[in-house]
């Protein structure tokens, strides 16, 4: 079983503690095996992870000196893009400016205890579909079979009789029909946003009127029809509907 290890930042030593002691508790409750490192001040946790200690996941508070949750967040991410990061803030009217760093949830402090379950399941959840899973896929007509990991996947594109799939590593051109291509994917994430294209929502960096801009900067189509079924999904995969 992995061990995945946490880092939570909240300047007050006091509600440190409970943060730190609540996460431990539900974790442990589900078997899940989770090391804490915790910090009083941004800076020390910036300097441990420019360090190249790496954490899969961050618990932040957003109002804190020197750096606040939001540019610290910014800054680890420079390093490691894929670490999910939990506000846990105090001030609910930040919600919306966390949204410019993508964070994985927003917790208020006054309700840490009752959202802690649903939070937690909601990581480990997120945690074991971000080490990928392996669907195998058989092409039309020649029977060759590729085994494709959902995660490296950025988006596919039909072409006529044949989809375009762009991973992060490499393009291929196989013969078999987006519909079929959904079908398999949905559950990993995958958005439909235009009747040719299917896109994986970790690579979207924002939806725009008629366009979805990826992270590499590329431009997806966005039907006029769908834009409010893709803002809807997409902001329940990311956000958990926050």
């Amino acid at each position: 079983m992995n061990t995945y290890r946490a880092a939570i930042c909240e300047d007050s030593p006091r509600t440190l503690d409970v943060i730190h002691e609540q996460l431990s508790e539900e974790f442990s409750r589900r078997d899940f095996n989770i090391v804490f490192d915790c910090y009083t001040e941004p800076k020390k946790l910036l300097e441990v992870c420019h360090s190249n200690r790496k954490y899969q996941i961050l618990f932040l508070d957003i109002d804190m000196p020197e750096i606040n949750g939001i540019e610290l967040c910014r800054r680890i991410r420079s390093d490691y893009p894929e670490v999910i990061t939990v506000f846990i803030s105090g001030k609910e009217k930040m919600v919306f400016q966390t949204f410019e760093v993508r964070p994985f949830r927003f917790i208020r402090k006054s309700h840490f205890t009752e959202e802690l379950p649903a939070l937690v399941n909601d990581i480990i959840h997120e945690m074991r579909m971000q080490e990928g899973t392996s669907v195998s896929v058989e092409e039309r007509y020649s029977g060759n079979i590729y085994s494709l990991n959902t995660n490296q996947i950025i988006y596919i594109e039909s072409l006529v009789k044949n989809c375009r799939i762009v991973l992060t590593t490499q393009e291929l051109l196989i013969q078999y029909r987006i519909k079929d291509f959904e079908a398999l994917l949905k559950q990993y994430g995958f958005l439909r946003p235009h009747r040719s294209f299917l896109v994986n929502y970790r690579y979207i960096f924002s939806i725009q009127k008629n366009t979805l801009i990826l992270d590499n900067k590329e431009t997806i189509p966005l039907s006029r029809n769908r834009i409010t079924t893709i803002k809807e999904e997409f902001i329940t995969l990311n956000y958990g509907g926050a």
